[in-house]
């Protein structure tokens, strides 16, 4: 019989002279059965491994170490990572072994980690307080239990004596959720209300005094003995402070016997001599700044961190957004590519720092007709839209075509009926329709019409319909101070010696009273809700009324200017700050505020004062803008004509 090794034996590879003429097709078929065995092979080895290591982590899988089997410096270091005193305390306190690991460094670690972004909140802000008064050496050093225990205290630790103390249950009040440890101690609300003293203001141990616990509010608590012996809370009481308020006069004196009171406090009421507190309260501190610092750092750290990520998320977005956009504004341009008013159509800002308004349109019309593109460009690519008809069903993934298209309609309306010519009111002989023919060739743009927030689709609608006056008053409802300067405009008209700078300077004065006069009547005749419009009727109605406001203001205003007490008001020496004269101080007449001044002992109004002729409060109203005119926010521009 052949053995194994014989078999298995390779043979002597023939010479390449052997067989020259060899079959690829052959070749190949063999090269894939050896991969196909070769594959085999190494899957099998995989699945024997896998099943070596499942029976690995069986043998294992119940066995478990104890914590306190661990070394004690590994335990240690496990305790020194948690950042939860409630669990640092159920742990320590759960065998004797871990009791005697805890340091004081895990405690006030635990507290300060327990919170990174905010300080005032949890054990972070009970540790604060109570490091503060051991920084200040105002109190008895606590311990690494006490202070774990003081940080988890969910009752008063005055037990019997707690002033809370309920005496069917036999339980101590519960604290509140202020996290405050008053003088380094557990103490609920009773407690502190009825064994606190308040310090007054006048006493020398001001706030942040050496060796004197003060709480909130100036109080100062009693220390407090438990039924161990052991004394907590302040080291110098209300009764020592008094005494030393009352034996001495000097500072210097008042703080050396209060350093002398601690020293005792130390020596007999203390497991710790006054040295021995020094340094352990030095230690205390060091690692409480230590861990502050620490977790500080880690959170502006972290804080940068996502900050980064946030920017460059916001950056990828941004860069999204701008390139989505830019597709749809280049198709828009395409569309409105043979419309005459495409200029006014297409013109927007580019703001590349911004997520939202990367793109805004001027026109409001245009704005509010793609917004919801604007906002969300992939709408404009994504989204399916079918227009029914009674034959047709149109499908467009291009949303923002029929929108460009509704936009290029309004324009080429706009043009058609050749709106800004204004021809509607340019022959009217009406002073209101005149003066808007006025305003709109001299002070208004085509831009600045339809960037108004009523150059909306009943904007367009009206000028579709013919009702061009109408849609012209609508937009000028949401130009800025438009409907006052045309009344102003109709009411106080140019003088015609356009060279007389006294005339021009009067008109000035005029039209300034007419737009305050409009301002004060128009509340009554704004109809619908914010932003408030007001219609053909309304503007007729206000304009009737405002005519006959104007006059009575008008005349009252010029005999005021003429009074024989106004004229002595000028004759008077200069005493005021030098912003105005007192000719510009009376022309504010003209001008007067629609709202409460409080002047020579009084709450009045100015335009009331004009308005029933209380030319006497006027004239005390103008004394004080002319000497102190900051105090009213008068300006020299407000008072020139």
């Amino acid at each position: 019989m052949t053995s194994s090794r014989t078999l298995r034996k390779r043979q002597r590879a023939g010479a390449f002279s052997d067989d020259i003429d060899f079959d690829l097709e052959e070749l190949l078929n063999d090269h894939e059965e050896n991969g196909i065995a070769y594959r085999a092979e190494r899957d099998a080895k995989r699945a024997k491994d896998e099943e070596q290591d499942d029976e690995y982590a069986d043998a294992f899988s119940g066995y478990e170490i104890a914590l306190t089997d661990l070394p004690a410096l590994c335990i240690e270091r496990i305790m020194a990572m948690l950042d939860s005193p409630s669990d640092l305390y159920n742990i320590a306190f759960s065998s004797k072994l871990l009791m005697n690991i805890v340091t004081p460094e895990m405690v006030i670690r635990s507290a300060v980690f327990s919170n990174l972004k905010r300080k005032d909140v949890g054990p972070r802000k009970t540790i604060a307080e109570i490091m503060q008064h051991v920084s200040n050496r105002s109190i008895h050093l606590p311990s690494p239990h006490r202070l774990l225990r003081l940080l988890n205290a969910k009752s008063c630790e005055r037990g019997e004596q707690c002033f809370g103390r309920n005496l069917n249950t036999g339980k101590s009040m519960t604290l509140s959720g202020t996290h405050h440890r008053t003088c380094g101690m557990a103490l609920c609300d009773n407690c502190i209300k009825f064994n606190s003293t308040k310090i007054s203001y006048n006493h020398f141990a001001s706030d942040g005094e050496k060796h004197v616990a003060l709480s909130s509010w100036r109080t100062l608590t009693n220390p407090y003995q438990d039924d161990n012996g052991e004394w907590h809370g302040p080291l110098v009481g209300v009764l020592e402070l008094q005494q030393i308020q009352n034996s001495y006069s000097e500072r210097d004196e008042k703080v050396k016997a209060l350093k002398g009171f601690a020293e005792k406090a130390l020596t007999e009421s203390s497991n710790r001599c006054p040295t021995h507190y020094e340094e352990k309260a030095a230690a205390y501190s060091e690692i409480y700044k230590a861990a502050e610092k620490e977790a500080d750092d880690y959170q502006e750290k972290k804080e940068k961190e996502q900050m980064q990520k946030y920017d460059e998320c916001r950056q990828e977005r941004i860069a999204k957004r701008l390139t989505k956009l830019r597709s749809v504004y280049a198709q828009m341009v395409d569309i409105m590519e043979d419309c005459p008013m495409k200029d006014l159509a297409l013109e927007c800002t580019w703001d590349e720092e911004s997520e939202r308004n990367i793109l805004k349109f001027a026109c409001f019309f245009v704005q509010e007709k793609m917004s919801v593109l604007l906002n969300a460009p992939s709408y404009a690519t994504k989204t399916a839209v079918r227009i029914r008809s009674d034959l047709i069903c149109i499908a467009r993934t291009a949303l923002h075509s029929l929108r460009v298209d509704a936009i290029k309609q309004k324009f080429n309306i706009l043009q058609e009926k050749d709106f800004f010519s204004f021809a509607s009111i340019a022959n009217s002989s009406n002073r209101f329709r005149k003066a808007m023919y006025e305003y709109c060739v001299n002070n208004l743009t085509r831009e600045t019409l339809l960037k108004s927030s009523r150059a909306d689709e009943l904007f367009f609608q009206l000028v579709e319909e013919n009702k061009p006056t109408r849609a012209l008053v609508r937009a000028l409802n949401g130009v800025e101070k438009a409907l006052e300067d045309i009344f102003a405009l109709s009411v106080a008209r140019s003088h015609e010696n356009e060279g007389d700078a006294f005339a021009q300077a009067r008109v000035t004065r005029y039209r300034k009273l007419a737009t305050v006069v409009w301002r004060k009547k128009k509340v009554d005749y704004r109809s619908g809700s914010y932003p408030y419009i007001m219609d053909m009727q309304n503007i007729k109605e206000c304009y009737t009324a405002c005519i006959e406001e104007y006059r009575i203001m008008k005349k009252n205003a010029k005999d005021y200017i003429a009074s024989g007490e106004s004229r002595a008001f000028l004759r008077r020496e200069a005493e005021g700050a030098g912003v105005i004269s007192r000719q510009e101080a009376l022309n504010l007449v003209f001008a007067p505020k629609m709202f409460r001044e409080w002047a020579v002992g009084h709450n009045r109004i100015p335009y009331d004062d004009v308005r029933n002729r209380r030319f006497n409060d006027l004239r005390s109203l103008h004394e004080q803008y002319f000497r102190n005119p900051t105090r009213y926010q008068i300006s020299r521009e407000d008072a020139l004509a």
